[in-house]
Protein backbone atom coordinates (compact mmCIF):
# COMPACT_ATOMS: atom_id res chain seq x y z
CA UNK A 1 0.00 0.00 0.00
CA UNK A 2 1.25 3.46 -0.81
CA UNK A 3 0.04 6.99 -1.04
CA UNK A 4 0.00 10.27 0.31
CA UNK A 5 -2.51 11.92 2.28
CA UNK A 6 -2.33 15.76 2.19
CA UNK A 7 -4.50 17.88 4.22
CA UNK A 8 -5.14 21.87 4.86
CA UNK A 9 -7.62 22.55 6.88
CA UNK A 10 -9.20 24.53 9.89
CA UNK A 11 -10.84 23.75 12.82
CA UNK A 12 -12.63 26.39 15.13
CA UNK A 13 -13.60 25.70 18.64
CA UNK A 14 -15.82 27.78 21.00
CA UNK A 15 -13.69 29.98 23.17
CA UNK A 16 -11.46 31.32 19.79
CA UNK A 17 -9.43 27.94 19.96
CA UNK A 18 -8.33 27.63 16.35
CA UNK A 19 -6.24 24.61 14.75
CA UNK A 20 -4.48 24.24 11.72
CA UNK A 21 -3.77 21.34 10.13
CA UNK A 22 -1.27 21.49 6.90
CA UNK A 23 1.28 18.91 6.02
CA UNK A 24 1.80 16.49 2.60
CA UNK A 25 2.44 13.10 4.41
CA UNK A 26 4.02 9.30 2.65
CA UNK A 27 1.95 7.04 3.45
CA UNK A 28 3.59 3.70 2.42
CA UNK A 29 3.27 0.24 4.02
CA UNK A 30 5.37 -0.23 7.32
CA UNK A 31 5.33 3.99 7.78
CA UNK A 32 5.04 5.85 10.74
CA UNK A 33 4.53 9.31 11.02
CA UNK A 34 4.27 11.29 14.29
CA UNK A 35 2.18 14.07 15.36
CA UNK A 36 4.43 15.74 17.86
CA UNK A 37 4.18 18.57 20.31
CA UNK A 38 3.20 19.68 23.36
CA UNK A 39 -0.06 19.01 25.27
CA UNK A 40 -2.63 21.51 23.61
CA UNK A 41 -1.04 22.20 20.56
CA UNK A 42 -3.66 20.90 18.60
CA UNK A 43 -2.28 17.47 17.57
CA UNK A 44 -5.00 15.06 18.97
CA UNK A 45 -7.78 17.60 17.00
CA UNK A 46 -5.51 17.06 13.71
CA UNK A 47 -5.49 13.75 14.15
CA UNK A 48 -9.84 13.06 15.03
CA UNK A 49 -10.11 15.51 12.01
CA UNK A 50 -7.79 13.08 9.58
CA UNK A 51 -10.39 10.09 10.94
CA UNK A 52 -13.16 11.80 10.18
CA UNK A 53 -14.20 12.34 13.98
CA UNK A 54 -14.32 15.96 14.22
CA UNK A 55 -15.27 18.05 11.25
CA UNK A 56 -12.93 21.54 9.91
CA UNK A 57 -15.31 24.51 9.20
CA UNK A 58 -12.75 24.78 6.09
CA UNK A 59 -10.63 23.31 3.81
CA UNK A 60 -9.25 19.26 2.65
CA UNK A 61 -8.36 16.28 3.35
CA UNK A 62 -6.88 14.25 0.53
CA UNK A 63 -5.88 10.48 0.49
CA UNK A 64 -4.44 9.47 -2.90
CA UNK A 65 -6.64 10.35 -5.09
CA UNK A 66 -9.84 10.02 -2.72
CA UNK A 67 -11.17 13.16 -1.60
CA UNK A 68 -12.00 12.66 2.68
CA UNK A 69 -12.78 16.13 3.36
CA UNK A 70 -14.09 19.15 1.13
CA UNK A 71 -15.93 21.61 4.09
CA UNK A 72 -16.31 24.21 0.04
CA UNK A 73 -18.13 21.19 -1.12
CA UNK A 74 -19.90 19.75 1.61
CA UNK A 75 -17.77 16.38 1.71
CA UNK A 76 -16.61 14.84 4.29
CA UNK A 77 -16.07 10.81 4.58
CA UNK A 78 -17.28 8.87 7.30
CA UNK A 79 -14.29 6.43 9.68
CA UNK A 80 -15.74 3.89 7.92
CA UNK A 81 -15.83 5.19 4.46
CA UNK A 82 -12.50 6.05 4.66
CA UNK A 83 -11.15 2.80 6.14
CA UNK A 84 -9.65 4.28 9.41
CA UNK A 85 -8.67 1.94 12.44
CA UNK A 86 -8.02 3.90 15.67
CA UNK A 87 -6.80 3.74 18.75
CA UNK A 88 -7.99 5.69 21.50
CA UNK A 89 -5.78 7.57 23.91
CA UNK A 90 -7.94 5.12 27.18
CA UNK A 91 -8.17 2.70 24.75
CA UNK A 92 -11.89 2.53 25.05
CA UNK A 93 -12.39 -0.74 25.77
CA UNK A 94 -15.98 -2.04 26.36
CA UNK A 95 -15.72 -2.67 29.99
CA UNK A 96 -18.77 -5.58 30.24
CA UNK A 97 -17.70 -7.15 26.96
CA UNK A 98 -14.63 -9.57 27.01
CA UNK A 99 -11.18 -9.71 24.97
CA UNK A 100 -12.19 -11.62 21.99
CA UNK A 101 -15.81 -9.87 22.31
CA UNK A 102 -14.21 -6.66 22.23
CA UNK A 103 -11.86 -7.32 18.99
CA UNK A 104 -14.90 -9.07 17.49
CA UNK A 105 -17.21 -5.93 18.08
CA UNK A 106 -16.06 -4.40 14.36
CA UNK A 107 -16.52 -7.32 12.71
CA UNK A 108 -20.02 -7.56 13.45
CA UNK A 109 -21.29 -7.52 9.73
CA UNK A 110 -18.99 -10.90 8.93
CA UNK A 111 -20.73 -15.18 9.57
CA UNK A 112 -19.97 -15.96 12.69
CA UNK A 113 -17.37 -18.55 11.43
CA UNK A 114 -14.88 -16.11 9.76
CA UNK A 115 -15.45 -13.63 12.66
CA UNK A 116 -14.43 -16.13 15.20
CA UNK A 117 -11.46 -17.28 13.13
CA UNK A 118 -10.39 -13.51 12.02
CA UNK A 119 -10.38 -13.03 16.07
CA UNK A 120 -8.65 -15.97 16.64
CA UNK A 121 -5.72 -14.74 14.23
CA UNK A 122 -5.44 -11.52 15.60
CA UNK A 123 -5.29 -12.79 18.97
CA UNK A 124 -2.57 -15.09 17.99
CA UNK A 125 -0.22 -12.87 16.52
CA UNK A 126 -0.72 -10.08 18.95
CA UNK A 127 0.02 -12.98 22.11
CA UNK A 128 -3.05 -12.26 24.01
CA UNK A 129 -4.67 -15.87 22.34
CA UNK A 130 -4.96 -16.89 26.49
CA UNK A 131 -7.31 -14.01 27.35
CA UNK A 132 -10.23 -14.15 25.34
CA UNK A 133 -12.82 -14.91 27.99
CA UNK A 134 -10.95 -12.19 30.24
CA UNK A 135 -12.87 -8.83 30.66
CA UNK A 136 -10.88 -5.42 30.57
CA UNK A 137 -10.63 -4.58 33.96
CA UNK A 138 -8.85 -7.95 34.28
CA UNK A 139 -5.95 -7.21 32.30
CA UNK A 140 -2.75 -5.18 32.80
CA UNK A 141 -1.99 -1.65 30.85
CA UNK A 142 0.26 -3.31 28.19
CA UNK A 143 -2.36 -6.34 27.83
CA UNK A 144 -5.11 -3.84 27.52
CA UNK A 145 -3.21 -1.97 24.96
CA UNK A 146 -2.58 -4.82 22.71
CA UNK A 147 -6.42 -5.73 23.03
CA UNK A 148 -7.03 -2.29 21.65
CA UNK A 149 -4.22 -2.74 18.69
CA UNK A 150 -5.49 -6.20 17.87
CA UNK A 151 -9.19 -4.40 17.34
CA UNK A 152 -8.42 -1.92 15.37
CA UNK A 153 -6.47 -4.13 12.78
CA UNK A 154 -8.47 -6.96 12.76
CA UNK A 155 -10.96 -4.57 10.42
CA UNK A 156 -7.87 -4.44 7.97
CA UNK A 157 -8.04 -0.98 7.68
CA UNK A 158 -6.31 1.16 4.61
CA UNK A 159 -4.18 3.63 7.57
CA UNK A 160 -4.23 3.03 11.80
CA UNK A 161 -4.40 6.23 13.83
CA UNK A 162 -3.19 6.49 17.61
CA UNK A 163 -4.06 8.83 19.81
CA UNK A 164 -0.75 8.80 22.65
CA UNK A 165 -0.26 5.18 22.72
CA UNK A 166 1.38 4.88 25.59
CA UNK A 167 0.12 8.04 27.81
CA UNK A 168 -2.43 5.87 29.85
CA UNK A 169 0.30 3.54 31.19
CA UNK A 170 2.46 4.48 34.41
CA UNK A 171 6.06 5.81 33.21
CA UNK A 172 7.85 2.49 33.98
CA UNK A 173 5.40 0.53 31.93
CA UNK A 174 5.57 3.27 29.08
CA UNK A 175 9.50 2.63 28.67
CA UNK A 176 9.21 -0.58 28.89
CA UNK A 177 6.46 -0.83 25.99
CA UNK A 178 8.16 1.99 23.71
CA UNK A 179 10.36 -1.02 21.93
CA UNK A 180 7.64 -3.72 21.99
CA UNK A 181 5.31 -0.68 20.24
CA UNK A 182 7.93 0.05 17.86
CA UNK A 183 8.16 -3.49 16.30
CA UNK A 184 4.19 -4.32 16.32
CA UNK A 185 3.63 -0.81 14.36
CA UNK A 186 6.69 -1.74 12.24
CA UNK A 187 5.32 -5.27 11.57
CA UNK A 188 2.44 -3.76 9.98
CA UNK A 189 1.46 -3.81 6.26
CA UNK A 190 0.07 -0.43 5.99
CA UNK A 191 0.89 3.30 7.32
CA UNK A 192 0.53 4.44 10.85
CA UNK A 193 -0.19 7.70 12.07
CA UNK A 194 -0.41 8.34 15.99
CA UNK A 195 0.15 11.50 18.51
CA UNK A 196 2.41 11.77 21.07
CA UNK A 197 3.68 14.44 23.39
CA UNK A 198 6.86 12.42 24.34
CA UNK A 199 10.16 12.64 23.04
CA UNK A 200 11.72 9.61 23.56
CA UNK A 201 8.70 8.36 21.69
CA UNK A 202 8.89 10.70 18.87
CA UNK A 203 12.81 9.79 18.17
CA UNK A 204 11.91 6.17 18.37
CA UNK A 205 8.95 5.48 16.71
CA UNK A 206 8.67 7.99 13.63
CA UNK A 207 10.31 7.76 10.65
CA UNK A 208 8.38 10.67 9.33
CA UNK A 209 7.67 13.97 12.42
CA UNK A 210 5.18 16.50 12.17
CA UNK A 211 5.71 19.14 15.03
CA UNK A 212 2.87 21.80 16.03
CA UNK A 213 2.96 24.51 18.57
CA UNK A 214 -0.25 26.97 19.26
CA UNK A 215 -2.25 25.15 16.91
CA UNK A 216 -0.29 25.26 14.25
CA UNK A 217 1.82 22.85 11.98
CA UNK A 218 5.54 24.28 12.95
CA UNK A 219 7.74 21.41 10.79
CA UNK A 220 7.22 18.60 9.17
CA UNK A 221 9.79 16.40 7.47
CA UNK A 222 11.85 12.79 8.39
CA UNK A 223 12.14 12.63 12.20
CA UNK A 224 16.16 12.42 11.81
CA UNK A 225 16.14 15.75 9.28
CA UNK A 226 13.44 17.95 12.13
CA UNK A 227 15.79 16.35 14.73
CA UNK A 228 18.94 17.11 13.26
CA UNK A 229 17.84 20.74 11.77
CA UNK A 230 14.92 22.37 13.81
CA UNK A 231 12.90 24.91 11.58
CA UNK A 232 12.61 27.66 14.96
CA UNK A 233 12.80 28.13 18.55
CA UNK A 234 9.50 26.36 18.95
CA UNK A 235 10.68 23.82 17.29
CA UNK A 236 14.07 23.50 19.17
CA UNK A 237 11.96 23.71 22.48
CA UNK A 238 9.80 21.16 21.92
CA UNK A 239 12.27 18.83 21.12
CA UNK A 240 14.76 19.44 24.23
CA UNK A 241 17.24 21.43 21.72
CA UNK A 242 18.71 24.44 22.43
CA UNK A 243 19.01 26.57 18.25
CA UNK A 244 22.14 28.23 18.62
CA UNK A 245 23.23 31.16 16.40
CA UNK A 246 24.42 28.72 14.21
CA UNK A 247 21.22 27.10 12.94
CA UNK A 248 22.99 23.97 11.88
CA UNK A 249 24.25 23.45 16.00
CA UNK A 250 22.04 22.18 18.59
CA UNK A 251 22.67 20.86 22.08
CA UNK A 252 20.50 19.23 24.14
CA UNK A 253 18.99 20.68 27.56
CA UNK A 254 19.76 19.27 30.65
Amino acid sequence: MAGTLTADFIKHYPGGAVIHGSASLRCDAHSVTVLFGPSGCGKTTVLRCLAGLERPEKGEIRFGDETWLDAKAGVCLTPQQRGIGFVFQDYALFPHLDVAANIGYALAALPKSERHSRVEEIMLRYDIAGLGKMLPRELSGGQQQRVALARAIVRRPRLLLLDEPLSALDTALREDLRDDLCQQLRSLDLPVILVTHDRAEARLLGDQLVVMHGGQVQQSGSAADVFAKPANAEVARALGLQRQENPASATVLI
